[in-house]
């Protein structure tokens, strides 16, 4: 069965995490993905590894986000490597590029101009705060936005000092968004026969996935606070609990839960208590309810505890590492990971590679990255060849350096 982009080209000019996660869902889903690199090589390459992965430009960051695409490495100030771009634009449905605003227009490569050579385009600018706005310029990363979007300010224990999310989630959430973004134009140009112009921005993703907090201060005037553990409710059966041997995390929220829980702990009359009979009230007295529930938690093991507790109907989850999440049998059920062929690389060993997969299941049609990450211009023959140039052209090009 055919998946849902087969067919469709992008021409991918991003760097680092959150335009390969866009294009990396797009290229799970049958798009031909061309990866335009400077010569350099993105610096996703080199990222969050300094061992020797790093060292020849394939981090294990690097491919998991650029699975499946390939890699055309080419010099974009040069006006050979420009008018390629534009030829390569030529067959493209999709154009993808998280330069900071202004950028692709002095390059000759801003939407007009590409539109011009090919009105059906859809094009995609990512950067941090959006093409306008007092901050349009500001150089961008996942933790300035974190800090300048307030999301830094309601992570941690109350009163402690902020805390940052301890992975690039503006990021990746500006990925999907633009993921999200692409595959809704490229409907609307299936029923209506338009390209389109798409700005996403970090700050606006940031914003966006806050969407509880900020639309409670917004509506309610309750401005955001730090909450530790617990729940935003901050109801007392949604929090950390110690047991016998571990830490596991509640989140008994309804009245049934909080009953099943109470039950399940000996303790129903807890709700009889009119310090505790509705939520509000538990809400209020959060402190003297969980002093009366914590303990109990430490008469079995978190084991024990999660079993009973699943059967009882009651939210509970192990706090495990990732390696121990990754060894959870749910995770082959969903099949949350994928091999990829080996890279050709003596520092991979020449093995197969397995790498995170997409977040969602669609039958058989996808998604699944199941190629290689390439080699920096891995593909550059390939796609230029695509293009009609001899392999003499091709040569030059890469003896002037235009391309490697």
């Amino acid at each position: 069965m055919a998946r849902a982009f087969d067919g469709v080209r992008v021409i991918d000019l991003t760097q680092v995490f959150a335009g390969p996660y866009a294009t990396l869902m797009l290229a799970g889903l049958g798009a031909d993905v061309v990866k335009l690199e400077p010569l350099a090589g993105d610096q996703g390459r080199r990222l969050l590894d300094h061992g020797p992965l790093a060292a020849v430009g394939m981090s294990p960051a690097f491919i998991g986000l650029n699975a499946g695409k390939r890699s055309l490495a080419i010099d974009l100030k040069r006006p050979e490597g420009l008018g390629l771009v534009r030829r390569l634009v030529e067959s493209a449905d999709v154009f993808v590029e998280n330069s900071r605003p202004g950028a692709m227009e002095r390059l000759g490569l801003g939407y007009e101009a590409l539109s011009a050579v090919r009105p059906e385009l859809i094009y995609c600018s990512i950067s941090g705060y959006g093409q306008q706005g007092p901050r349009r310029d500001a150089p961008a990363y996942d933790g300035a936005v974190q800090a300048s979007s307030g999301m830094m300010s309601i992570g941690g224990e109350p009163g402690q000092d902020p805390l940052r999310v301890a992975f690039p989630v503006i990021d990746m959430t500006t990925g999907l968004n633009a993921c999200i973004a692409i595959s809704s134009a490229l409907y609307r140009r299936a029923t209506h026969g338009a390209g389109q112009f798409l700005d996403v921005a970090m700050f606006d993703s940031a914003l966006s996935i806050m969407s509880p907090v900020v639309n409670n201060y917004l509506v309610a005037g309750t401005e955001p606070y730090q909450t530790g553990n617990s729940s935003l409710t901050l109801q007392p059966t949604t929090d950390l609990f110690q047991t016998k041997n571990g830490t596991m995390q509640i989140a008994a929220l309804t009245l049934a839960q909080i009953e099943s829980l109470c039950a399940t702990l000996g303790r129903p009359d807890l709700l009889a208590d009119p310090r505790f009979g509705t939520i509000a009230d538990q809400i209020t007295n959060r402190e003297a309810m969980r002093a009366e529930i914590a303990p109990l938690f430490l008469a079995r093991t978190r084991a024990e505890w999660v079993e009973i507790l699943t059967q009882a109907g009651v939210p509970v989850g192990r706090v495990v590492t990732i390696p121990e999440a990754l060894a959870e049998p749910q995770v082959k059920a969903r099949r949350l990971l994928v091999e990829t062929p080996a890279i050709d690389l003596p520092e991979l060993a020449g093995e197969p590679l397995t790498i995170v997969n997409a977040g969602w299941e669609a039958g058989d049609e996808g998604p699944d990255n199941g190629a290689a990450a390439p080699r920096l211009g891995q593909h550059s023959n390939e796609v230029l060849g695509e293009l009609g140039l001899e392999v003499s052209e091709i040569a030059g090009l890469r003896d002037t350096g235009v391309i490697v």
